[in-house]
């Protein structure tokens, strides 16, 4: 007995309407300028810092200008540090510009949010007195190197603290804010973090290891 139903497991999709079918709504305003510059200081800031840090090294430009290698640490840093309060206030900005995802729109979710922000706050202030200025605003591609690896808290805990942390900041803020646009942003940090530790640790690993032999030369060993 037939019931003319599809003999196969796709000659039914010929009685599917697909001018039917509806998409889930994304709650981001894709036509927000503020989104995009968002997005791009996102992206600029590690990659800026990252190139410039590394021509240091291989020619000491800055501190050839400068003459002073711990003045052009400072002077990379400074910019870096302000770099990153733009970067903030436009991700803010961004925000506030974006409509709310519904589902976000939680206690829990709000609670989570804000927890997220003060165990990032840790995490990069305890990074920053662990590491020092220097340490932190990558004074190793300026000859000006640690003793030793650090391992105090939150190291003891954690691989790149600092990143991490701000990460958890970005998330937190999307959080409380309830934006589906800010965990897309977040994500995006997520990624330029881990490319920047890939990029960053062996290279600095080399560094340090570069060091060592140049010790161990001037011994005699």
């Amino acid at each position: 007995m037939s019931f003319g139903l599809p003999k196969d497991c796709c000659s039914g999709l010929n009685y599917m309407n697909f001018s039917k079918i509806e998409i889930p709504n994304m709650f981001v305003d894709w036509s927000d300028t503020n989104l995009w510059i968002s997005m791009a200081t996102i992206i600029f800031n590690p990659t800026y810092w990252n190139i410039v840090a590394r021509w240091e090294y291989r020619t000491q430009g800055l501190s050839h200008v400068i003459r002073n290698r711990y003045v052009a640490c400072w002077l990379l840093g400074g910019s870096i540090f302000l770099l990153g309060l733009y970067r903030d206030m436009r991700y803010n900005l961004a925000l506030d510009s974006q409509p709310r995802w519904f589902i976000l729109q939680q206690n829990w979710i709000l609670w989570l949010g804000y927890i997220n922000i003060i165990v990032g706050t840790v995490l990069v202030f305890t990074s920053f007195y662990a590491l020092g200025f220097y340490g932190t605003f990558l004074g190793d591609y300026f000859g000006i190197l640690m003793d030793k690896k650090v391992t105090s808290f939150p190291f003891n805990i954690l691989e790149n603290p600092m990143y991490w942390g701000s990460f958890l900041n970005f998330l937190g803020a999307a959080l409380v804010k309830a934006s589906q646009s800010g965990l897309i942003l977040s994500m995006i940090v997520a990624i330029c973090y881990k490319v920047a530790i890939l990029y960053e640790g062996p290279f600095t690993s080399k560094i340090y290891a570069d060091k060592q032999l140049r010790s161990r030369t001037k011994k005699g060993i």
